[in-house]
Order: structure tokens, then sequence, then C-alpha cells
């Protein structure tokens, strides 16, 4: 395995700030380099237009599938694994225990990379809390079961987590106050939740306030004194941080394959 990439890159951070865009400009890069790479979404409604425009390879697995052929692979029965899953007791404990569905749908992209050594996943994490939730699961389900085939599993994933060149985590915010306030808190968390793997944390700044109005020739000067201490904020923000610029393109396709020329960086 090349020592110049991981094989598990998350992107997350809070909604709206564009990690879904920069997850898949990130895998095209990857598949652009020649790389064994695929992209899995765990969205109630994936961007599967948007993949299909870019030519996105990926894994078209969510959290109840992966759930299911965790059970079928325990049972070695798929059909009392489908029988498991429509019961009123599993549906309520994965609304309830939401940590269980993550770890195991982490557990089938573990499985997946163990299998193929050549293979890099790219997550798009859907929310801020999907992602740590993930993390922390693999200790607090270990703390709960204490012995028995999930904790060998779980032993298994977090045997991956503390491999070298395994995993990579994007953090990703809005070039705002509030958006670096929260977004830094998520990742002192993430880095806290894996305190023996060899790889932090890092943060993407969306630089997108301030390229608007150069791009739409908005004299700033004219601008209200609130709105350029904001740009001020945000230019002292960028200044700070990896920063991905505004791409101004009305259509999707368009601005994925745009920046996918400017991932190197997140490699």
């Amino acid at each position: 395995m090349s020592p110049t990439h991981n094989r598990l890159y998350i992107f997350t951070g809070k909604g709206g700030v564009g990690k879904t865009t920069l997850s898949m400009a990130f895998t095209k890069h990857l598949q652009q380099k020649g790389i064994n790479v695929k992209y899995n979404c765990f969205h109630q409604s994936p961007e599967r237009e948007l993949q299909k425009a870019v030519g996105l390879p990926s894994i078209e697995i969510d959290i109840n599938t992966s759930a299911e052929l965790y059970i079928a692979r325990k049972l070695n029965s798929t059909l009392i694994a489908s029988w498991i899953m429509k019961t009123h007791f599993f549906k309520s404990l994965f609304q309830m225990i939401p940590g269980l569905g993550h770890m195991i749908l982490f557990g089938h992209l573990i499985d997946e990379l163990e299998k193929d050594p050549s293979l890099v996943i790219v997550l798009d994490s859907p929310a801020s809390g999907h992602a740590l939730t993930m993390f922390e699961s693999t200790s607090n389900f270990k703390t709960i079961f204490k012995s028995g085939l999930v904790v060998k599993d779980i032993d298994k994933m977090q045997a991956f987590l503390s491999g070298e060149n395994n995993l990579k985590t994007h953090v990703v915010t809005l070039a705002t106050e509030l958006s670096l306030a929260e977004a830094l808190d998520l990742k002192n968390e993430l880095d806290n939740n894996l305190p023996d793997t060899k790889a932090h944390s890092d943060l993407i700044v969306n630089d997108s306030f301030k390229k608007f109005f150069e791009i739409k020739k908005i004299d700033q000067s004219l601008l209200p004194p609130f709105l350029a201490q904001k740009i001020a904020l945000e230019e002292d923000i960028v200044s700070q941080y990896f920063t991905l610029p505004h791409i101004d393109h009305v259509e999707m396709p368009k601005v994925v394959m745009e920046l996918s020329n400017l991932m190197e960086g997140l490699i």
C-alpha cells in the first residue's frame, strides 16, 4: 500500500457547509490519479444523479442494509436477518441507539477495505454528530457488551483506526466565527475520541462569502459596516486554514469537477 494516501477519508461538519460537494470532488480527484477509490454516503437520500453525472465510483450501502448483512453473516441466514430487521423491536432499537447502526456501517466499510488492500473509501458523513457517534460507539459498545462476537468485531475496528495511513478526517466549515468555533469543537471531540490513532482531523474552510462579492463585482466600499467587518473577520480565518474557493457555477457537476483539481492538499 502506498504511504502517500490513507485508506479511509471522512468528511464531516455542520449541515450546509459543503461536505457532499467536497467529498465528491475529493473522490473524483483520487479517481483521476488512478487510485482505486469508492464514495459512500449514508444520507437518507443520496445525490445519485450528481454521482452519475460526474462518473463517481461508489459503494451503495446504507445503515439498514449494512445491519441486515451483518446479522445475516452472524446467523448464517439472509432470510432470518431480513425478518429480524423488519421487527418492531429492531426498528425501535436503531431509533433509540443510532450509534449501533453507525458502528455496524463503519465495520462494513472496514471489511471492504480489508478485503481489497488497494481500495480507498471516501465517506460523506451527513452531519457532525454521525462521524463522532461512529468513533464513540466503538468504545461505548465494547464497554456494554464486554465480550463476545460483537466485541471481537469492535476490536478489529479499533485496530484499523490505530493503523498508520488508515484514517484521515476532514472537518468542513464556513469562514464565519460561529461556524469555525463549532468546527473546532468538533475537531477536538473527534481527536479526543481517537486517542490511539496516528491520524488526527484536519480543518477545511469553505470560502464562499467574500468570493461571492468579488465574482459579482460588488463594490465592497459601499457595503454597510457590519458586512465589511464580517468580510474582514472571514479574511483572517481564511489566512489561517486550508481554504477552498467559491466556484461560480450553477450546475453542480461543473462545481465538483472544478473542485476536483484543487484537492491534492487534502490527501
